[in-house]
């Protein structure tokens, strides 16, 4: 028999979980949220200080009116939390021009007429002297990009879903999830609970809930860097934007100098996929800035001597297209899925949180998320 009887149970409270407990806590249900480490832990892919947001998205057209969204609903979080948790400064995306980066955002802004400034190779050596780029490359700079105070972000929405009476539980796995009739039970170390719905927003741990359709999924090791420039008010943000950089080694990103550790800078993807959080190495390696020196070598010398000693691990969980995986689950409708963010979610954990509570409470999604439906990887023979 179950200790407690919720509406619904949302399993991992980091962006997607937190933001859907606060959003079906808004909705007036009665919410548990389950968190199987501490507060604010660093062992997913939502901890750290600062994630990019931009709306010209090149990965997907179809991202654009789920970022439009996500704006307007980070800024009603601002609004109730009475904090700045998003800073527009601009992001800068740097590529020859036949470049799939290019190439996205000029689709992209045209299909949603986004402003969008094309730059020449002359114009981004006269704006952006800190980056040495080739001849070849051109860039695109959107005004409304920037970054998201990211553990502040968690924080806000944690705090408005407890405010909301939402019931959130940390350092409680879920080691079980079986249907009791027309309810789910989810069973933990601390009790046994049910509920009519359950959310699975458990990232690097998803797959372990998800039965046939997580088996697409996979990880990916990624750390972050910071080097602190010899004059660091070069590197504000009021000469620095984010910026995106596709070079020879892979693509590579950074901030302005927001933290006193120095200027973030990280490589994304290129590193071998694994199947279990498990598998993750944890600790900083010495090689693991290797292919970030090529790279400030090449295009941002002035960065190229220095290091802080901060660095950071965390993991993508990756779909077969990198694109996210959102719906419910084919095997049980009754469980909504938030997962496969792939690297790129944080941005839109504000409206994926409002898509996931539309979806509990069977109210119309006026948003194309077919492109993300859990069923476009299985074979005939898994439905």
């Amino acid at each position: 028999m179950a200790d407690s009887i919720y509406d619904v149970i949302v399993i991992g409270l980091g962006g997607m979980g937190s933001s859907a407990a606060m959003q079906l806590a808004l909705s007036g249900l009665k919410v548990l949220g389950l968190e199987q480490f501490e507060p604010n832990h660093e062992l997913g892919s939502s901890h750290g200080k600062t994630r990019a947001i931009r709306l010209a998205y090149y990965e997907n057209p179809n991202y654009v009116p789920l970022l439009k969204r996500a704006y307007h609903l980070w800024h009603d979080l601002e609004w109730r939390v009475g904090e700045t948790l998003l800073e527009e400064c601009g992001c800068l995306s740097v590529a020859y021009p036949n470049h799939e980066v290019i190439q996205g955002i000029i689709a992209s802004s045209a299909l949603h007429s986004l402003e969008v400034d094309f730059l020449s190779h002359e114009q981004l050596a006269e704006k952006y002297g800190f980056l040495n780029l080739p001849e070849s490359y051109v860039g695109a700079y959107e005004k409304l990009g920037g970054y998201l105070w990211v553990d502040r972000c968690v924080q806000a929405f944690q705090k408005i879903a407890r405010n909301n009476n939402a019931d959130l539980l940390f350092e409680t796995p879920v080691t079980s999830i079986r249907n009791v009739g027309t309810d789910i039970e989810v069973d933990t170390p601390k009790g046994k609970y049910l509920a009519r719905k359950v959310v699975i927003t458990a990232g690097p741990w998803a797959a372990n809930f998800l039965g046939t359709s997580g088996k697409c999924l996979s990880l990916m090791r990624q750390t972050t860097h910071w080097f602190m420039p010899e004059k660091p008010q070069d590197f504000f943000r009021d000469k620095v934007p984010v910026f995106m950089v596709a070079d020879q080694e892979g693509f590579f990103y950074g901030f302005p100098m927001v933290d006193p550790e120095g200027v973030k800078i990280a490589r994304h993807y290129g590193q071998v996929e694994v199947h279990q959080p498990s598998e993750i190495m944890r600790k900083i390696l010495p090689e693991d800035d290797a292919a970030l020196r090529v790279f400030l070598n090449r295009r941002i010398p002035t960065l190229a001597k220095s290091h802080s000693p901060l660095a950071k691990t965390c993991i993508y969980t990756l779909s077969p297209d990198r694109h996210f995986l959102v719906g419910p689950l084919p095997e049980n409708p009754n469980i909504i899925v938030g997962a496969g963010f792939s690297g790129h979610g944080f941005k839109f954990a504000s409206v994926v949180g409002e898509i996931l509570s539309q979806l509990v409470c069977n109210q119309p999604v006026n948003l194309n998320i077919e492109f993300l439906n859990l069923g476009r990887f299985l074979n005939d023979s898994d439905r």
